[in-house]
């Protein structure tokens, strides 16, 4: 049983309305005896700065979408005795994955009931060690890395996802398929490698599925690795993605290759800048090294 929630909420999410699902959790939540201290964002930032003044709390709720939950599970404190508050998620984003993926309710007061009960889901974390940057749901560089940094560039305002496709067909006329170096607990997969997708979930976001072996609290990612140069490649690659989502299976393409892996690197093989995308958002430029640490996170979840 939770006694004491912080929210911390993302206000343009969810075409504005992040701000008033968090409101309506945070009444239903002292309905339930539960003291909340809800707390706006105003910048790029503030959720992993008030999320690490989270110690004293039973959970942090992250409201807003998946770019949010990983600002602040960036500034959770998480010291690995269990005394740390769980993470929760209100969502009010474009994809959600987390969400989806952790099967949570939409209405406030079953979100407040969730909360407040306690149940917990206990996930693997992912760090890249490079930069020290946290991500529960994947990573990766390539194509669609390259459409996150391009969009986040220039977005104003809340997300729509026809914009990512928008930006996703805009991009590819002129797309420099890069060159990375991927290594796999130690072992050299290939220098000329197109695009590396590191994954611990089945959905990617939107009618896609990359990795339909991935599931959290497995100790490993799925790595999807694509070989292909071509930018038929790239649209082969998103066609099996969705037709795996429609009619389940895997996504399958002979340029296409999946592994079980707990430490990736990741490099640029012509010193090129490689974008890399955490949790769809920009997660810096590679070198990375991504890996995983079982166990390490609490998720508030039915």
């Amino acid at each position: 049983m939770r006694d004491r929630v912080k929210i911390i909420v993302n206000p343009v999410s969810g075409k504005g309305g992040a701000l008033r699902r968090a409101e309506e959790v945070a009444t239903a939540l002292r309905a339930l005896g539960c003291e909340v201290d809800l707390q706006q964002t105003t910048q790029g930032g503030d959720a992993r700065r008030l999320a690490g003044e989270s110690r004293g709390f039973s959970a942090v709720a992250a409201t807003g979408g998946d770019g949010t939950v990983n600002e602040v599970l960036n500034g959770l404190p998480i010291d690995g005795a269990g005394g740390s508050p769980s993470l929760a998620m209100i969502p009010s984003g474009t994809a959600n994955v987390l969400a989806k993926e952790l099967r949570l309710p939409r209405k406030a007061d079953q979100l407040a009931q969730l909360l407040r009960q306690g149940n917990e889901a206990v996930w693997d974390l992912g760090v890249d060690r490079a930069s020290g940057r946290r991500f529960l749901l994947f990573a990766s560089a390539g194509y669609d890395a390259h459409v996150v940094h391009l969009f986040h560039a220039v977005r104003t305002g809340p997300i729509r996802m026809w914009q990512y496709l928008y930006w996703g067909l805009k991009s590819i006329l002129k797309y420099d398929v890069p060159k990375i170096t991927v290594e796999l607990d130690g072992q050299k997969m290939g220098d000329d490698v197109a695009w590396v997708l590191v994954s611990q979930v089945a959905c990617y976001g939107g009618p896609l599925v990359f990795t339909a072996h991935a599931r959290p609290g497995r100790g490993t990612f799925e790595v999807m690795i694509q070989r292909g140069r071509s930018r038929w490649d790239v649209a082969k690659i998103f066609w099996s993605a969705a037709l795996a989502w429609l009619f389940g299976g895997s996504c399958k393409a002979p340029d296409v290759t999946f592994h079980a892996a707990k430490r990736i690197t990741l490099t640029s093989s012509d010193g090129r800048t490689v974008p890399l995308q955490v949790d769809g958002d920009p997660g810096g430029q590679l070198p990375a090294e991504l890996e995983i640490v079982p166990g390490a996170i609490r998720i508030a979840a039915p």
